[in-house]
């Protein structure tokens, strides 16, 4: 937990210096930055005397998550199919998890994962808006890629379909396989994450920069 939020904070502090005049890199940083702030809060959960308060903003920092990967795709493609409707889920959700005394009722601590507990439906629901608004983003970046010829677009959007999928197929062949994995669904998926970490910085962020100057 805490080496991975040391990578993503490194890879977070490298974008930003390394891109720091551009909004898709501040996007990127940010997306990066949440991806850390989850993995902290894992580890206070798990060594913590206020497990409430870094649950509460662990699940804060990644109900952002899949809108801030849905914004980067729609720099790229100049649409913003979904991004509004799903910020707005974001942010209620955010603000539910934050501040709502009964959102999250205890974390138990698995070693290499955490398990949250709180109301069934708002937990339900939260599970659909995620794997929605992450399905919704490949679905734009396979749109762009059907829309336009331009081979440098094709390259950089294919780069985001591997970065989703890359920690999207480990989670789901985990959820079908192993049972127990099914209670910290959240947890698990943001430890494969750190592929997509990798991805976006030294793959997905230089490529957009690299369409853009060909573009000029």
């Amino acid at each position: 937990m805490l080496a991975t939020m040391v990578v993503e904070g490194v890879l977070a502090i490298y974008v930003l210096l390394r891109y720091r005049k551009g909004r898709f890199a501040k996007v990127a940083a940010l997306l990066l930055i949440l991806l850390g702030i989850f993995q902290l809060s894992e580890y206070q959960i798990c060594g913590s005397n206020d497990p409430q308060f870094w649950s509460r903003f662990g699940l804060m920092a990644i109900t952002l998550l899949p809108v801030a990967g849905l914004r980067l795709i729609s720099l790229v493609s100049k649409k913003r199919h979904f991004f509004f409707i799903g910020y707005g889920i974001a942010v209620a959700l955010a603000l539910v998890f934050l501040f709502a005394p009964q959102s999250v009722t205890g974390a138990y601590c698995g070693g290499n994962y955490i398990i949250f507990s709180g109301p069934a439906a708002l937990y339900e629901f939260f599970g659909m808006y995620y794997f929605i608004f992450l399905v919704f983003g490949i679905w734009e970046a396979l749109e762009v890629m059907r829309e336009t010829g331009n081979k440098a677009v094709h390259r950089l959007l294919k780069w985001f379909i591997a970065g989703y999928l890359s920690f999207m197929l480990p989670m789901g062949v985990v959820y079908a396989f192993y049972a127990p994995a099914r209670v910290a669904v959240t947890s698990i998926m943001c430890g494969f994450a750190v592929i997509l970490a990798f991805i976006v910085a030294f793959l997905i962020v230089p490529k957009y920069y690299e369409y853009i100057y060909h573009s000029r």
